[in-house]
């Protein structure tokens, strides 16, 4: 069955495998321009639809590692102080 980008919920995106997860992404998903690091990863903040997904890489290989994906608006905490709002209302 064709998935529709009308037709994608929050819990058919967690049922598919990683595969298929991140030729939506790439295709439908919007890059937020959001990195965040840890000793081994690069993760990356991605919206698609009316929820996020992030991207872990190895550091090392580059090799995208697995994808997260969440609603809770909690899941942006890591990212909130790479946002400069001034620089959003022109200030």
């Amino acid at each position: 069955m064709e998935l529709t980008f009308g037709m994608l919920s929050f819990s058919l995106y967690q049922a598919m495998g990683q595969g298929r997860k991140a030729g939506i992404l790439f295709s439908r998903g919007v890059s937020l321009g959001l990195a965040r690091q840890t000793p081994r990863l690069k993760i990356e903040l991605y919206a698609l639809m009316d929820f996020y997904v992030e991207i872990f890489y190895d550091r090392f290989t580059e090799d995208p590692v697995f994808l997260q994906a969440f609603q809770n608006m909690d899941g942006l905490d890591p990212y909130l102080q790479q946002v400069n709002i001034e620089d959003s209302i022109g200030l």
